[in-house]
C-alpha cells in the first residue's frame, strides 16, 4: 500500500509548525499499519527530504524490496522516515 494525499496532508498537519508534544504516537495512531521510522537528521548523510518541517524532515521509504531505499515518489513508498533536526525531542 503506497503512501497517499491524505496521509500526507496529516503529517504536514502534525509536523508544520510547532509540533505536538506527542507527534510519534498521533502519527502511528492516524496512520495505522503505515510503517513510521525515526532518526536524527544528523544520520542521514544521503538522499533529500521529501519535505521539510521547522523541525523534522520527511522521507519516503520503499519498502517493497529486499532492501528500504529512499524515493522521492508517494506512489513508489511503502512507510516513512522522520528525521528530527537536533534540539528535538520524541515523546
Amino acid at each position: 500500500m503506497t503512501v497517499d494525499a491524505a496521509e500526507l496532508a496529516r503529517v504536514d498537519t502534525l509536523l508544520d509548525g510547532e509540533a505536538p508534544a506527542d507527534w510519534l504516537a498521533c502519527l502511528r495512531r492516524d496512520l495505522p499499519g503505515r510503517a513510521i521510522t525515526v532518526c536524527d537528521a544528523a544520520d542521514l548523510t544521503e538522499g533529500r527530504p521529501y519535505r521539510d518541517y521547522p523541525g523534522f524532515e520527511l522521507y519516503l521509504v520503499d519498502g517493497s524490496g529486499h532492501c528500504w531505499s529512499l524515493t522521492p515518489d508517494p506512489d513508489a513508498a511503502t512507510g516513512l522516515l522522520v528525521a528530527r533536526r537536533r534540539g528535538r525531542v520524541v515523546s
